[in-house]
Formats: C-alpha cells, sequence, structure tokens
C-alpha cells in the first residue's frame, strides 16, 4: 500500500489505531495512552499547499535524518523518541500489511506522548529567504556573528508568522529563555557537523515540547531538508547559494507562474527526481549512509 492511503483506524492487539492529525507531510496516530505513532509520507508541501504528486522516498529520507539527529542531539536535550522502535514497526506492518506501509519501520517512529509548546524556533545563521525579503539591505547569506533566534506562532491552518522574542515570553515566560538557548545551542552543534559533511547550515525550523516530567523536550523532525536549509560548502565558497531541499519545487512553480492558491500544479517527474536527489545527497553526506 502507498505510504499516502494509510487509513484513519485499524484495530491492533484488540484495540484500535485512530488518526488524530494528519499534517501536510505526517500522520499521528495514537498508539495507546503514552506513545504515538509518526509516520512521515511522501507528500510535497510548498506556499502552504499540498501536491498532488508525492516524492517517493521522501518519507523515508526525512525519518533517517530525524533519527540519526536525536540521537546526536540527546546530550543537549532528550527527545520525544526513544529509540530501539524498529522491532515494534515491523510488527505493525506485519499484522496490518493491508492497512500500513511494509517499509514503516524506514518512514515512521514510536514517539512519547506530550505536551507540544506552541511555537516554531527558528535560528537564522545566514540572511537568506524570507529574513533576506524583509532585510533587503543585506546581501545574500550575509553571516550573522551570533545565530538569530526568530520565533514564529505554529499555525494549523494559516501560515506562520513571525513574532518578536518579546512577545513569545509574555506567553512563556522563562520557558522563552530556555527554548531560545537550546535552539541555538543545537543549530550551532547541527553546523559544525554539517561543515564537516560539506554543507552549510543556513537556517533551521526546530519545534519542542514538555513530557510528563514536565521537562522539555525535542519534537518532530529535526536538520532535516523539510525543516532547514543546506547548501554546498563548496559552492557557497564560490557564491552559489543552491538550497538542498525542495527549492527546485519552488522555482518550478514560481517559473510556470503559479498564483500560490490551490489547486496546485502538478509537477514534472523531471523536477520530481531532481527533488529527492537533493535529499538523498543531504542525508548521505550527513550520515554517511549511501541512499539507494
Amino acid at each position: 500500500m502507498h505510504p499516502d492511503s494509510l487509513p484513519t483506524r485499524y484495530c491492533i492487539s484488540g484495540g484500535a489505531l485512530n488518526l488524530i492529525k494528519q499534517g501536510k507531510v505526517r500522520d499521528l496516530y495514537s498508539l495507546n495512552d503514552k506513545q504515538l505513532l509518526i509516520v512521515a509520507s511522501d507528500r510535497l508541501s510548498a506556499y502552504d499547499v499540498v501536491f498532488p504528486d508525492p516524492i517517493p522516498g521522501k518519507g523515508v529520507v526525512l525519518t533517517a535524518l530525524t533519527r540519526w539527529w536525536l540521537e546526536q542531539t540527546k546530550d543537549i536535550v532528550p527527545s520525544h523518541w526513544a529509540g530501539n522502535d524498529r522491532e515494534q514497526l515491523r510488527a505493525l506492518a506485519a499484522e496490518h500489511s493491508d492497512a500500513l506501509p511494509a517499509d514503516l519501520p524506514e518512514r515512521a517512529m514510536i514517539v512519547e506522548r506530550c505536551e507540544v509548546i506552541p511555537f516554531e524556533c527558528v535560528v537564522r545563521g545566514y540572511a537568506f529567504g524570507s529574513w533576506l525579503k524583509s532585510h533587503p539591505d543585506l546581501e545574500p547569506m550575509t553571516p550573522f556573528e551570533t545565530p538569530l533566534f526568530t520565533p514564529s506562532t505554529k499555525a494549523e491552518e494559516r501560515h506562520d508568522e513571525t513574532i518578536s522574542f518579546d512577545v513569545m515570553h509574555e506567553t512563556l515566560g522563562d520557558t522563552a529563555d530556555d527554548l531560545r538557548d537550546l535552539s541555538v545551542q543545537l543549530f550551532r552543534f547541527a553546523a559544525q557537523v554539517c561543515r564537516g559533511a560539506g554543507l552549510v547550515l543556513v537556517d533551521t525550523k526546530l519545534e519542542f515540547g514538555r513530557n510528563q516530567d514536565g521537562a522539555i523536550i525535542l519534537i518532530d523532525e529535526c536538520f532535516t531538508p523539510d525543516s532547514s536549509r543546506f547548501v554546498l560548502e563548496e559552492d557557497f565558497d564560490r557564491g552559489v547559494y543552491t538550497s538542498f531541499d525542495k527549492q527546485v519545487v519552488r522555482d518550478y512553480v514560481d517559473q510556470i507562474g503559479w498564483d500560490r492558491k490551490p489547486p496546485p500544479p502538478r509537477i514534472p517527474a523531471e523536477i520530481i527526481e531532481r527533488t529527492i536527489g537533493r535529499y538523498r545527497a543531504v542525508q548521505e553526506r550527513i550520515t554517511g549512509v549511501h541512499v539507494p
């Protein structure tokens, strides 16, 4: 079964697995009162719209990178993923082969339930993307002496909106300081790892929650081509800033004049192939694991 055709409910071990939320890319299921199942689909989202053509293998890459980063950063901040879930995922896929994708262990994670902190923690190492558009006086890829923390709202239906740190602090109090410090620390660590892999980490988006003990934990994906912007170090040194993410799709739909409103256009096979190629290149460089 195609991973984007997951059912909203199926029986499991005498109980039921319920679809809690279907996001633009991920599907969130309830396993029990302590655990959730996150399934990364191959759906493609850009400009807050989900496109009709999936990017085959995208969900597998996102999951592999997230697992790798959560393992690498666990000494900085714990995450909602405890690890060692492949056997349970294989059992789920085998028991419900008619409902779940066979590659479930490669595109899913079993995670701890938590209270989601309703802000996205954006960290920028360079002036690029939306920041550059709002600060046209800066040259593209101007480095910031200290990574900038630019939080945003976490919108369910509309586009996330950048807010000031003061606004975030009014809501969260001292927790906002903790999130800012953790986000910048994680960014610096990841940027150093990426440099060793021949990549420049331009910016990223992180999300956090509180576990049942009230401790802050890292949740969702982290440092993937869906949540971060990467450029090749060799290109960066030459002043070329080709993003290794879905920017190739954005460039295509802008080129054909799409107004960024539903329905989205179909994506040609060549653009799809280039997109997954960039995702796999990032994974291979960071993890050192070849992606077939």
